[in-house]
C-alpha cells in the first residue's frame, strides 16, 4: 500500500524551497493484493524509477509513507 508517496530533489540544503526544485513522484496513491501483478509504464522522467528506489530504501521519501507485507518503507 502507498499512501500520497512524494519526492522532491531540492536545489538548496535543509529543505529550503527553490524555483527548479525537481518534483519526481507527486502523491502516489496505490495498493497492490496478494498475488496480484504490477507494471508501470511511463515515458522518460516519469518517476518509475525514483518510485521503486523509494519502495526499496534506496531514497527516502520527502513525504507520504507505503508498507509492504505491513512493514513500513521508513523504518523497517
Amino acid at each position: 500500500r502507498i499512501m500520497e508517496l512524494s519526492k522532491v530533489y531540492r536545489r538548496l540544503p535543509f529543505g529550503m524551497v527553490h524555483q527548479k526544485d525537481v518534483l519526481a513522484v507527486n502523491g502516489v496513491y496505490l495498493e497492490v493484493a496478494r498475488n496480484e501483478l504490477l507494471c508501470l509504464l511511463g515515458h522518460n522522467g516519469a518517476g518509475k524509477s525514483t518510485l521503486f528506489n523509494m519502495l526499496t530504501g534506496i531514497i527516502g521519501p520527502t513525504s507520504g509513507y507505503a508498507t509492504i507485507a505491513g512493514l513500513d518503507i521508513r523504518t523497517e
